[in-house]
């Protein structure tokens, strides 16, 4: 079995054509160098080098090994290269998680884009799935972090839970609505109208709070529509099939048969939040946590 020492002995004394000055490179005695170059020799069952007196010169075997020699210890330092980088969190795959609204959400697009621009050797792997979906993903290793919507009964147990922001909901409704020229809106003029949210499943914490809320206002929300998709669900706006209550951020989103308009009183929150597992994570986890505090003006842990 070759050993990448023998390997760096061997190119010592075959760009140095002598044994002591190779062994002086180094940083060793001369008879040690021998003893490794003809065990090395012996190993490979052929001679590298033909010697007298006065004179080293390479073999026909050890010409052939000089070039694979340079090549192995080359792929050898760039692997370790790698590794310390991978280490540092400089380098390697992370596989992030995110729920629809996020996509619209400026601290998150922030989050990316200052993690990629001082992680450029990491390759970013985005998939959207609903809240629960990224949470079990968390666990059986399918997903590195996840940015949520919806709050979490007992984070603690498995996760570690950064939340970056707390984001109001707005009213998104047609701009022919008779709401629509107000400029706030309180939740219980909205007893009445058509509901477009999204299912339970895809974010049961944040569906809960709705619900919650408009039953504080005095009625259970008529939901007349269903969508996926925050997108999905302002293009059903835009056709005059119902209103919703969408994160504030989804303004972005601006069609000309939609309005946004803020909700009187206490705001309804949905909070923006990164999780990753909380046994040790990877360094580029890590690193995409320290990211996301110093953006959320959290301290560093």
């Amino acid at each position: 079995m070759l050993e990448l020492r023998q390997l760096r002995y061997f190119l010592a004394v075959a760009e140095e054509l002598h044994f002591g000055r190779a062994a002086a490179r180094l940083g060793m005695a001369q008879p040690p160098l021998s003893q490794q170059i003809r065990k090395l020799e012996e190993t490979l069952g052929v001679a590298l080098f033909w010697r007298s007196k006065r004179h080293v010169e390479l073999s026909e075997a050890g010409r052939v090994l000089q070039a694979e020699a340079r090549r192995v210890l080359a792929q050898a330092e760039q692997a370790a290269l790698a590794a310390q980088r991978a280490g540092r969190g400089e380098a390697g795959n992370l596989r992030i998680g995110y729920t629809s609204t996020c996509a619209f959400t400026p601290v998150v697009l922030d989050v990316l884009r200052r993690y990629q621009e001082a992680h450029a050797g990491v390759v970013l792997g985005l998939v959207e799935m609903p809240t629960a979906e990224q949470l079990r993903a968390l666990l059986d290793g399918r997903i590195d972090a996840a940015f949520i919507r919806s709050p979490m009964s007992d984070p603690e147990r498995h996760y570690d839970v950064l939340t970056l922001l707390q984001e109001p909901l707005v009213v998104a409704l047609p701009a022919s609505h008779r709401h629509a020229a107000a400029t706030a809106i309180a939740l219980a003029d909205l007893r009445a109208e058509p509901f477009i949210l999204f299912p339970r499943a895809v974010g049961a914490g944040l569906f809960n709070d709705i619900i919650a809320a408009c039953r504080a206002a005095g009625f259970d929300p008529n939901i007349v529509q269903e969508a996926p998709q925050f997108t999905s669900i302002i293009g059903l706006v835009s056709a005059g099939l119902g209103l919703s209550l969408v994160p504030e951020g989804l303004q972005q989103l601006r069609l000309d048969a939609v309005v946004y308009r803020p909700l009187m009183g206490t705001p309804l929150i949905a909070p923006v939040a990164l999780v990753a597992r909380r046994r040790t994570p990877s360094a580029a986890v890590s690193a995409l946590l320290r990211t996301a505090r110093a953006l959320a003006g959290q301290p560093h842990r």
